[in-house]
């Protein structure tokens, strides 16, 4: 990626510490209702420490990253030992990732991408969307993130986000397109989105589902792509707004728009009601 992602990981780690570091540990997360303050600073620190791990340890299969989880050091009761720990934490991973090309195969939770380089990305949006939650936990103005950090933000979200969760839809379910969405981030392209459901009952033990899922209608094959429907005969809508604003909103983090530094964003939706009721439902499935 272009971006200096090792600086802004760097940045947008110190930026998340500050924060925590003035909010009550108690203090609940806005943006992530089960969590409080000293759980967000656990999330911040194991987070890396797996995937400096994954990278240090050359993992590539699912069996290689289980065994990590289950290896890892538990988390410690003693609030400043988990700071000192998190601070570790970041360290270890910027190491990891500065000495590994984009290139280089690497296991990831998305199957159509699995290499160092969707790592590198994801682990730079991890800590920006993490670090807008500790500020609005610390009562702080949200701090702006970076125009071209907030259009690879959106990107990351329409690209992995979204569509990996074609990756767990089971054989038995049926995938019905419900909508068509184009998203556009002002000086960024127009991005159609699809979204659809994928639904049916699970043999072994009767268990309805019903679901959202999203991907981009250009998605290459193996990253989400089934056949498509009359995309004249879905109904439509179309969000648009700054490259922040999003960022914030394809992230669940609709909150923040109203406590940005420079001003209240906005995101404007427009369209049809059953398109824009699609939506957010696929929003409300959530992204931590």
């Amino acid at each position: 990626m272009s971006i200096d992602a090792l600086t802004a990981i760097r940045d947008e780690a110190d930026r998340l510490a500050a924060a925590l570091a003035a909010a009550d540990p108690e203090q609940r997360v806005p943006t992530c209702p089960d969590w409080n303050a000293a759980d967000l600073l656990w999330h911040a620190t194991e987070v890396p420490e797996f995937w400096s791990a994954v990278l240090a340890q050359g993992v590539t299969t699912d069996e290689g990253a289980t065994e990590i989880e289950e290896s890892a050091t538990p988390r410690p009761d003693d609030l400043e030992e988990l700071r000192q720990r998190r601070a570790a934490a970041v360290d270890g991973l910027l190491e990891q990732l500065g000495a590994h090309s984009d290139q280089e195969p690497a296991w990831f939770w998305f199957s159509a991408r699995q290499d160092v380089g969707v790592i590198r990305r994801m682990q730079l949006h991890e800590v920006t969307i993490h670090r807008v939650d500790a500020e609005l936990t610390a009562g702080r103005p949200v701090t702006a993130i970076r125009e071209d950090i907030a259009h690879a933000g959106l990107e990351h979200v329409l690209e992995v986000m979204w569509p990996a969760a074609f990756d767990w839809i089971p054989d038995w379910a049926t995938i019905t397109p419900v909508a068509h969405v184009e998203i556009t981030a002002e000086g960024g392209a127009v991005q159609s989105l699809l979204i659809s459901r994928w639904s049916g009952t699970r043999p072994r033990d009767g268990k309805e589902f019903d679901a959202p899922v999203g991907r981009l209608l250009d998605a290459p094959a193996g990253a989400g792509s089934r056949p498509d429907a009359d995309l004249d005969s879905l109904p439509r809508a179309a969000v648009s707004g700054s490259a922040t604003a999003l960022d914030l909103w394809a992230w669940g983090r609709s909150l923040a728009l109203e406590h940005c530094a420079g001003g209240s964003e906005r995101v404007e939706i427009v369209g049809d009601s059953e398109a824009m009721a699609q939506l957010e439902s696929l929003l409300a499935q959530g992204l931590d």
